[in-house]
């Protein structure tokens, strides 16, 4: 288009008297110029017209612009009268003069290139893509929605250690209750943030999609370290019952070893507490109170009695040092898994996160239609 400007400029400025081949170094063209009233006056040849580049330029005035401001310009001002013209009937230059006819001037142009012509866009259509058969869309359905289930599930336990972590910093019950729901907010930025990134960028908007992977990944990175928090109290928590175990263990011991004494003192043929009970009832029945057996039958009731809560004593003791009983004194610490929080923590904040992202994504891309657009080349 430029081109075309420049070459129909040419043609204008030929009309009106000039002579591009008169150019001293066959690309600038110096003659007088008209433009203002010190360079009419003077008739220095200071305006220099490069035909290649489709521009002039004045040195006196400072004039400049391209070939259609000057075809404008010589048209209100008039071209200068000593402007270089070559006649193409006689082959002689003259000077051209202010009211020359415009019917004598056909000089001699030499030819121009021809602009490259340009490749023409030719609109293709694309084929229409395969459409997704049923048992596709059943599988991927599938997997997807497993993807989103285990996500959540994660978001949740998530959530769950971060308020348990965010609540125990801070001993107001009020404020537990709001840095508690904070660390629930954090784990929802967490696993929503991923699957908005994704749908702003493949919508192009990344400035978008830069500002929702900031916000998700400042939520994982608070996510995981509520749950690292939570799982490290619980460390913590355990391992003071372990101490607190092995103290009790020994003085549970100690005690058993006198409750034993004590068992070993009363006698063994110390009768049931049954069937003393039933011998003292009887006896008082029939109104023999006052007899020396009604005396030693209570004696020895208080001895069974005492040999019994003995006996209990000492079961239940034996119980808890077996690991048996309500208090689980005897802890097999071997037991536990020695996995560190803070990567238990990050692997259920990638559950979390990627779960859903991965399980939302696969439904946005399968179930949302994308109308082919023709292909341009």
């Amino acid at each position: 288009m430029q081109e075309e400007r420049r070459l129909k400029a040419i043609e204008r400025l030929v009309s009106l008297g000039i002579d591009p081949e008169a150019s001293q170094d066959e690309t600038t063209l110096a003659i007088p110029c008209s433009l203002s009233g010190d360079c009419k006056d003077a008739g220095d040849p200071t305006l220099r017209i490069n035909f290649q580049e489709g521009s002039f330029k004045c040195t006196s005035c400072l004039e400049h612009g391209d070939l259609d401001d000057l075809v404008i310009a010589f048209e209100s001002s008039g071209v200068p009268s000593t402007a270089v013209v070559r006649n193409a009937e006689f082959h002689e230059v003259t000077r051209a003069e202010p009211h020359a006819t415009k019917t004598a001037l056909t000089p001699r142009l030499k030819p121009l290139p021809e602009p490259p012509l340009k490749p023409q866009r030719t609109v293709t259509e694309v084929p229409p893509r395969p459409h997704r058969n049923l048992g596709e869309r059943i599988i991927i359905t599938l997997l997807a929605l497993v993807f989103l289930g285990a996500g959540l599930s994660a978001a949740a336990l998530s959530g769950f250690a971060n308020y348990q972590a965010f609540s125990s910093s801070v001993t107001d019950p009020l404020q537990a209750g709001i840095w508690g729901w904070t660390g629930v907010i954090a784990a929802v930025i967490s696993f929503g943030g991923f699957t908005f990134f994704y749908w702003h960028t493949a919508n192009k908007r990344m400035k978008e999609g830069v500002r929702a992977l900031l916000f998700a990944i400042a939520g994982a990175g608070t996510s995981i370290l509520g749950t690292q928090m939570y799982i490290a109290a619980n460390n913590q928590a355990s391992e003071a019952e372990v101490t607190t175990a092995g103290s009790n263990r020994a003085l549970l011991e100690q005690q058993l070893a006198d409750w034993r004494v004590q068992l070993s003192g009363i006698p063994p043929e110390t009768r049931s507490v049954e069937g003393l009970e039933a011998y003292i009832s009887e006896v008082e029945r029939v109104g023999r109170t006052e007899q020396k057996p009604y005396r030693d039958a209570q004696n020895e009731l208080g001895l069974a009695r005492r040999r019994d809560d003995l006996q209990s004593k000492i079961e239940a003791a034996n119980a808890e040092l077996l690991g048996q009983g309500s208090g689980d004194i005897l802890i097999e610490t071997q037991a536990r898994a020695s996995i560190p929080s803070w990567f238990f923590a990050a692997m259920l904040e990638l559950f979390s996160s990627q779960g859903t992202s991965i399980g939302l994504v696969a439904l946005l891309i399968l179930y949302t239609r994308r109308h082919d657009a023709p292909a341009v080349d």
